[in-house]
């Protein structure tokens, strides 16, 4: 885990959403059109979208209340696609082991075997951002 993304080398798109259970389709959805748009292969999309779903769902269930925003920014670095989304929660994520009779908890170990890396900040603003790297870059 690393405790500073990489830097942007493009413009970061954002989306803001209201921590809704509707809220991670809709995350999903922007991450779709923009990891296509920037030209990353099917594969690596595909991957995207279920690390961005496990980023988004973490931060509705345990990083935010009902209607609190949460924000998801994409962007490309040097070493791939980024996926942040911040919340308001100032609590660290913490990655439980991969259990495979379990149905929750698995999200950040999902993430750290599917990236590049992965990380937290605490913002100065009060809350958090959680970051993967991800693979596949522009084709």
């Amino acid at each position: 885990m690393q405790e500073l993304p990489p830097p942007a080398i493009t413009e970061p798109s954002t989306l803001l959403i209201r921590s809704a259970p509707e809220a991670i389709k809709a995350a999903r959805d922007f991450a779709r059109r923009w990891l296509e748009v920037k030209g990353v292969d099917h594969a690596a999309v595909q991957v995207g979208l279920l690390v961005v779903n496990e980023l988004v769902t973490n931060a509705y269930r345990h990083g935010s209340a009902p209607g609190d925003v949460i924000s998801v920014r994409l962007y490309l670095s040097e070493v791939g696609p980024v996926a942040e989304v911040r919340d308001g929660s100032d609590a660290e994520p913490r990655v439980k082991p991969l259990v495979l009779d379990s149905f929750t908890g698995r999200g950040l170990a999902i993430v750290s075997e599917l990236t590049k890396a992965w990380g937290f900040r605490r913002l100065a603003s009060g809350g958090k951002s959680v970051y993967a790297v991800l693979n596949g870059g522009a084709t």
